[in-house]
Protein backbone atom coordinates (compact mmCIF):
# COMPACT_ATOMS: atom_id res chain seq x y z
CA UNK A 1 0.00 0.00 0.00
CA UNK A 2 1.08 3.24 -0.72
CA UNK A 3 3.04 5.93 1.36
CA UNK A 4 0.05 8.15 0.00
CA UNK A 5 -2.47 5.79 1.58
CA UNK A 6 -0.73 6.38 4.83
CA UNK A 7 -0.71 10.06 4.68
CA UNK A 8 -3.98 10.53 4.03
CA UNK A 9 -5.19 8.10 6.87
CA UNK A 10 -3.30 10.16 9.75
CA UNK A 11 -4.77 12.86 7.96
CA UNK A 12 -8.20 11.86 8.72
CA UNK A 13 -10.40 15.08 7.79
CA UNK A 14 -7.84 17.97 8.66
CA UNK A 15 -7.27 20.79 6.37
CA UNK A 16 -4.79 20.53 3.48
CA UNK A 17 -1.36 20.19 4.57
CA UNK A 18 1.07 22.77 3.99
CA UNK A 19 3.63 22.89 1.47
CA UNK A 20 7.12 21.29 2.52
CA UNK A 21 9.79 23.80 2.68
CA UNK A 22 13.43 23.62 1.91
CA UNK A 23 15.26 23.36 3.85
CA UNK A 24 13.31 22.22 6.91
CA UNK A 25 12.77 24.36 9.63
CA UNK A 26 13.63 23.15 13.28
CA UNK A 27 13.71 24.23 16.81
CA UNK A 28 16.94 23.83 17.87
CA UNK A 29 16.96 23.55 22.17
CA UNK A 30 20.92 22.55 23.78
CA UNK A 31 20.47 22.06 27.34
CA UNK A 32 23.52 24.24 27.70
CA UNK A 33 24.10 27.17 25.59
CA UNK A 34 27.74 27.30 25.69
CA UNK A 35 28.19 23.73 23.98
CA UNK A 36 26.09 20.57 22.43
CA UNK A 37 25.87 17.61 24.46
CA UNK A 38 26.87 14.61 23.58
CA UNK A 39 23.35 12.88 22.72
CA UNK A 40 20.65 14.99 20.44
CA UNK A 41 16.70 13.71 20.74
CA UNK A 42 15.72 14.67 17.10
CA UNK A 43 11.46 14.86 18.08
CA UNK A 44 9.06 14.55 15.05
CA UNK A 45 5.55 16.05 16.12
CA UNK A 46 1.89 14.93 15.07
CA UNK A 47 0.30 15.76 11.82
CA UNK A 48 -1.65 18.15 13.44
CA UNK A 49 0.90 19.75 15.77
CA UNK A 50 3.81 21.90 15.47
CA UNK A 51 7.32 22.56 17.39
CA UNK A 52 5.88 24.73 19.38
CA UNK A 53 3.36 22.00 20.56
CA UNK A 54 6.03 19.74 21.65
CA UNK A 55 7.48 22.38 24.07
CA UNK A 56 4.20 23.83 25.56
CA UNK A 57 3.56 20.30 26.35
CA UNK A 58 5.78 20.09 28.45
CA UNK A 59 8.38 17.57 26.23
CA UNK A 60 11.25 19.02 26.70
CA UNK A 61 11.08 19.83 30.30
CA UNK A 62 10.19 16.37 30.66
CA UNK A 63 13.98 15.55 28.92
CA UNK A 64 15.60 18.22 30.74
CA UNK A 65 14.23 16.74 34.46
CA UNK A 66 15.66 13.09 33.63
CA UNK A 67 18.68 13.75 30.90
CA UNK A 68 19.66 17.34 32.04
CA UNK A 69 22.56 17.03 29.65
CA UNK A 70 20.74 15.40 26.62
CA UNK A 71 20.04 18.47 23.75
CA UNK A 72 16.41 18.18 21.99
CA UNK A 73 15.92 19.46 18.51
CA UNK A 74 12.13 19.58 17.02
CA UNK A 75 12.07 19.23 13.33
CA UNK A 76 8.89 21.18 11.25
CA UNK A 77 8.44 17.52 9.79
CA UNK A 78 4.72 18.35 8.75
CA UNK A 79 2.42 16.22 6.48
CA UNK A 80 3.81 18.52 3.67
CA UNK A 81 7.19 16.66 3.80
CA UNK A 82 5.88 12.87 3.37
CA UNK A 83 3.24 13.62 0.65
CA UNK A 84 5.48 14.93 -1.44
CA UNK A 85 8.17 12.36 -0.59
CA UNK A 86 10.68 14.36 0.42
CA UNK A 87 10.83 13.87 4.39
CA UNK A 88 13.68 11.42 4.46
CA UNK A 89 16.13 14.28 2.22
CA UNK A 90 14.83 16.90 4.42
CA UNK A 91 15.31 15.64 7.48
CA UNK A 92 18.50 14.06 6.72
CA UNK A 93 20.19 17.19 4.86
CA UNK A 94 18.70 19.67 6.99
CA UNK A 95 18.65 18.02 10.47
CA UNK A 96 20.49 14.73 10.84
CA UNK A 97 23.59 16.38 8.98
CA UNK A 98 24.16 19.60 11.19
CA UNK A 99 23.69 17.33 13.83
CA UNK A 100 26.26 15.37 12.91
CA UNK A 101 28.31 18.39 12.45
CA UNK A 102 27.87 20.05 15.40
CA UNK A 103 29.54 16.78 17.05
CA UNK A 104 26.61 15.01 18.23
CA UNK A 105 27.96 11.24 19.31
CA UNK A 106 24.43 9.90 19.57
CA UNK A 107 21.46 10.70 17.85
CA UNK A 108 18.12 9.11 19.22
CA UNK A 109 14.74 9.80 17.02
CA UNK A 110 11.32 10.43 18.58
CA UNK A 111 7.57 10.80 17.70
CA UNK A 112 4.44 11.02 18.01
CA UNK A 113 1.73 9.76 15.83
CA UNK A 114 2.58 10.77 12.36
CA UNK A 115 6.19 11.65 14.28
CA UNK A 116 6.16 8.18 15.31
CA UNK A 117 5.49 6.98 12.15
CA UNK A 118 8.67 8.89 10.48
CA UNK A 119 10.69 7.69 12.92
CA UNK A 120 10.35 4.44 12.52
CA UNK A 121 10.61 5.04 8.66
CA UNK A 122 13.59 6.88 8.96
CA UNK A 123 15.45 4.65 10.93
CA UNK A 124 14.44 1.49 8.44
CA UNK A 125 16.24 3.06 6.15
CA UNK A 126 19.02 4.77 7.84
CA UNK A 127 20.08 2.37 10.38
CA UNK A 128 23.10 3.21 11.09
CA UNK A 129 22.56 6.98 11.47
CA UNK A 130 19.63 6.37 14.64
CA UNK A 131 21.33 5.30 17.77
CA UNK A 132 17.63 4.86 19.10
CA UNK A 133 13.97 5.32 18.62
CA UNK A 134 11.38 6.01 20.64
CA UNK A 135 7.74 5.97 18.66
CA UNK A 136 4.43 6.83 20.51
CA UNK A 137 1.09 5.89 18.81
CA UNK A 138 2.78 5.40 15.30
CA UNK A 139 0.37 4.26 12.00
CA UNK A 140 2.18 0.75 11.76
CA UNK A 141 -0.65 -0.92 9.55
CA UNK A 142 -4.23 -0.49 7.75
CA UNK A 143 -6.28 -2.73 9.68
CA UNK A 144 -6.82 -5.52 6.56
CA UNK A 145 -3.12 -6.31 6.89
CA UNK A 146 -3.03 -5.90 10.81
CA UNK A 147 -5.87 -9.19 10.56
CA UNK A 148 -3.21 -11.03 8.37
CA UNK A 149 -0.27 -10.93 10.62
CA UNK A 150 -2.65 -12.09 13.54
CA UNK A 151 -4.12 -15.11 11.68
CA UNK A 152 -0.57 -16.03 10.82
CA UNK A 153 -0.17 -16.07 14.75
CA UNK A 154 1.49 -12.84 15.62
CA UNK A 155 4.40 -10.68 13.97
CA UNK A 156 6.70 -13.40 14.65
CA UNK A 157 5.20 -16.37 13.26
CA UNK A 158 4.17 -14.17 9.73
CA UNK A 159 5.85 -14.66 7.11
CA UNK A 160 5.04 -12.49 4.01
CA UNK A 161 4.97 -13.24 0.33
CA UNK A 162 8.31 -12.44 -1.46
CA UNK A 163 9.32 -10.17 -3.11
CA UNK A 164 8.00 -7.30 -1.05
CA UNK A 165 6.62 -4.12 -3.71
CA UNK A 166 8.32 -1.14 -3.43
CA UNK A 167 5.47 0.58 -2.68
CA UNK A 168 4.32 -1.56 -0.30
CA UNK A 169 6.07 0.68 3.02
CA UNK A 170 3.25 -1.36 5.55
CA UNK A 171 4.75 -4.71 4.77
CA UNK A 172 8.49 -3.26 4.53
CA UNK A 173 8.01 -1.46 8.12
CA UNK A 174 6.66 -4.71 9.25
CA UNK A 175 9.45 -6.67 8.37
CA UNK A 176 11.93 -4.87 9.82
CA UNK A 177 9.93 -4.42 12.78
CA UNK A 178 10.19 -8.13 12.89
CA UNK A 179 13.69 -8.31 12.35
CA UNK A 180 14.28 -7.12 16.20
CA UNK A 181 13.61 -10.57 17.35
CA UNK A 182 16.04 -11.85 15.59
CA UNK A 183 19.63 -11.49 17.19
CA UNK A 184 21.37 -11.75 14.43
CA UNK A 185 19.95 -8.80 12.93
CA UNK A 186 21.35 -5.56 14.44
CA UNK A 187 18.86 -3.12 15.19
CA UNK A 188 18.90 0.26 17.58
CA UNK A 189 17.00 0.26 20.53
CA UNK A 190 13.51 0.84 20.24
CA UNK A 191 10.35 1.62 22.40
CA UNK A 192 6.88 1.44 21.31
CA UNK A 193 3.74 2.54 23.36
CA UNK A 194 0.18 3.18 22.35
CA UNK A 195 -2.75 4.77 24.57
CA UNK A 196 -5.30 1.87 25.44
CA UNK A 197 -7.79 3.22 23.89
CA UNK A 198 -5.79 4.91 20.72
CA UNK A 199 -7.32 4.12 17.50
CA UNK A 200 -3.88 3.15 15.78
CA UNK A 201 -3.39 0.56 18.30
CA UNK A 202 -2.35 -2.26 16.67
CA UNK A 203 -3.96 -5.74 17.86
CA UNK A 204 -2.91 -6.67 21.38
CA UNK A 205 0.55 -8.48 21.26
CA UNK A 206 1.68 -7.80 17.86
CA UNK A 207 4.99 -7.53 18.96
CA UNK A 208 5.22 -9.77 21.35
CA UNK A 209 8.01 -11.80 21.05
CA UNK A 210 9.28 -9.04 18.67
CA UNK A 211 10.40 -6.41 21.20
CA UNK A 212 11.70 -7.09 25.08
CA UNK A 213 8.35 -6.38 27.27
CA UNK A 214 10.18 -3.35 29.11
CA UNK A 215 10.63 -1.61 25.70
CA UNK A 216 6.39 -1.73 25.39
CA UNK A 217 4.86 0.97 26.26
CA UNK A 218 0.98 1.73 27.46
CA UNK A 219 -0.89 4.67 29.21
CA UNK A 220 -4.87 4.94 29.83
CA UNK A 221 -6.08 7.14 26.80
CA UNK A 222 -6.56 7.81 23.12
CA UNK A 223 -4.91 9.31 20.35
CA UNK A 224 -4.09 12.56 22.62
CA UNK A 225 -1.39 14.09 24.99
CA UNK A 226 -2.40 12.39 28.14
CA UNK A 227 -1.18 9.15 27.10
CA UNK A 228 1.41 10.52 25.14
CA UNK A 229 2.92 12.46 27.76
CA UNK A 230 2.95 9.78 30.22
CA UNK A 231 4.53 7.24 28.10
CA UNK A 232 7.13 9.63 27.30
CA UNK A 233 7.85 10.42 30.93
CA UNK A 234 8.22 6.47 30.96
CA UNK A 235 10.32 5.74 27.79
CA UNK A 236 12.81 8.87 29.22
CA UNK A 237 13.00 6.47 32.35
CA UNK A 238 13.68 3.34 30.58
CA UNK A 239 15.74 4.60 27.37
CA UNK A 240 19.76 4.14 27.70
CA UNK A 241 20.13 7.97 26.29
CA UNK A 242 22.52 9.48 28.42
CA UNK A 243 25.97 8.58 27.10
Amino acid sequence: MSLTFVVAGLLGGCALPRAAQVPMDALWLPASPKQPGRTLIVFLPGSQEVPQDIVREGFVEEVRARHPTVDVVVADAHVGYFRSRSFEDRLRADVMAPARARGYESIWLAGISLGGFGSLMYAMNAPDEVAGVIALAPFIAARPLLDEVDQAGGLARWQPALPLAAEDYQRHLLVWLKGFGDPAQVRPPLFVGYGTRDRLAPFPGLLDGVLPAERLLSAPGGHDWRPWKAMWSDALARAPLSP
